[in-house]
């Protein structure tokens, strides 16, 4: 029978008070169904129901293991534990509490929990639980002295690597090295703390000792390349098999920065953004080549470019500022600053940039549409007319133009010319949600066309009339 069949049955039992056939039903269920969250629940609130507390007691339990979130467990839970087991209440209560989203209620609960029991593994448990809670109100010094407190009864690689972490991001490395340190100590075989020791000590500039704790080749090589031992770092580079990587290139063009030879360096660069697209680094490498070269718009740009990958988009904002002040003529920079006002909505920088970026490059289509869409929404649509009717020109596959338009000729009571647009635009873009609308409009436009003709028909005849009529 399948899981749903026999929660079905054993519902159907339940409704007409047949307890025992239903517990029957469930408990033979179980290797099948114990990870199944309302199945334990089901049999939990049943052997609540026939009084089986003990039962009751284990499937609360594993019901909270499997579904972590179940309000309902950790009610039951409470109850269970109130009277019988002070440390597993206090936890519990704990746990309710977060899952209320009462995270700093919790602490006290987790304390009352150390200070009720003796045995080593569930203090050691209760702290874990107390630090991390720390950690989510942005109480760092205290989730230190709780992990502190768990190293000192039992070593954890875990938390030796937690701690190097919450120090590092108090800015404190030199504790951040010392306890990465002992846990090296303790956990001598384990490459991933040593290789952040490693890194720690060569922002320290302490290079021979990030060279002993480094594990890999690309530690090495980084270390002998910050050292200055530039012939060492390149044997250790042209020795390692995993060239795929992309540490490879971003080391080999560091290793030619450090040369003074820019071309092989910026082939490196580029050969780390075809690894690893979209990287910061990239572009950081790429500005102290500038810098290095005198290059300063390049500098500004790619550290531009580097914030804006980082997303801190008002340091890059500047960034781009200061290129475009270097050098005016160039519109890569103008057009990253385009971008970011686009998104910020600074319509007074917009106008700005999108009259540069047309100067500069008549048929921009990102100048074209901006300038439209400024003026459009500054209500002066025939200017905005003007704008589009290039942009229609210079970009044939962008449609979204001739709804643009539409609008334009709209407002300018060019119904004639607002119709013919709009269907271009239907036809370009016939699954488009605006689509019916349109389709309203031009049929408006079509019937009021129909109106103002038969009244110039009747005019006429009118007239003729009255002449014959004399």
């Amino acid at each position: 029978m399948s899981s749903n069949g026999v929660l079905v049955q054993a519902q159907m039992l339940i409704d007409e008070e047949q307890y025992e056939k239903a517990y029957e039903i469930l408990t033979k269920a179980y290797d099948d169904l114990k990870e199944n969250d309302e199945y334990l629940e089901k049999i939990a609130l049943l052997a609540k129901t026939m009084e089986k507390n003990e039962d009751a007691a284990k499937y609360w339990e594993e019901l909270a293991v499997v579904n972590p979130n179940s309000a309902i467990a950790y009610s039951e839970l409470l109850d269970v534990y109130m009277n019988a087991n002070k440390y597993k209440y206090y936890i519990t209560r704990g746990k309710y509490k977060i899952l209320n989203e009462k995270v700093s209620q919790a602490v006290d609960d987790y304390k009352k929990a150390i200070n009720s029991t003796t045995d080593e593994a569930e203090i050691i448990n209760a702290r874990f639980l107390l630090a991390k809670v720390y950690e989510h109100l942005d109480k760092t010094q205290n989730a230190i002295d709780e992990y502190y407190s768990i190293i000192e009864h039992i070593d954890d690689m875990a938390i030796y690597y937690k701690l190097g972490d919450l120090y590092c991001q108090m800015g404190d490395r030199y504790s951040a090295i010392n306890v990465l340190e002992r846990g090296v100590k303790a956990f001598p075989n384990v490459d991933e703390l040593s290789e952040y020791l490693s890194a720690l000590y060569l922002k320290e500039g302490e290079y021979d000792k990030a060279l002993e704790k480094a594990k890999n080749n690309f530690s090495r090589a980084k270390a002998y390349l910050m050292k200055g031992d530039n012939e060492e770092a390149y044997k250790l580079l042209e020795a390692v098999e995993d060239k795929a990587n992309a540490n490879y290139p971003a080391l080999m063009a560091e290793y030619y920065f450090n040369k003074k030879e820019w071309d092989k360096c910026l082939d490196f660069i580029n050969k780390f953004n075809e690894m690893s697209p979209q990287n910061p680094l990239t572009y950081q490498m790429k500005a102290l080549v500038c810098d290095a070269n005198n290059d300063l718009y390049g500098y500004h740009y790619n550290m531009g470019k580097c914030y804006s990958y980082k997303q801190e988009y008002d340091l890059a904002l500047a960034e781009y500022l200061n290129a475009h002040r270097h050098d005016a003529n160039r519109s890569e920079a103008i057009k990253e600053i385009i971008k970011i006002n686009e998104t910020t909505g600074d319509k007074t920088s917009l106008m700005e940039f999108y009259e540069k970026l047309h100067r500069q490059e008549p048929d921009n289509p990102m100048a074209l549409n901006g300038l439209g869409d400024v003026y459009a929404d500054m209500y002066e649509f025939r200017n905005a007319l003007d704008y589009y009717k290039q942009l229609e020109k210079a970009d044939s596959s962008y449609y979204e133009v001739y709804r643009k338009l539409g609008l334009c000729y709209e407002k300018l009571k060019d119904f004639a010319s607002a119709k013919e647009a709009y269907e271009k635009y239907i036809t370009k873009a016939p699954l488009s949600p605006d689509t019916e609308k349109l389709k309203e409009k031009i049929a408006k436009f079509t019937g009021a066309a129909s109106v103002s003709a038969d009244k110039e028909e009747e005019g006429f005849i009118d007239k003729l009339m009255k002449i014959f009529g004399k």
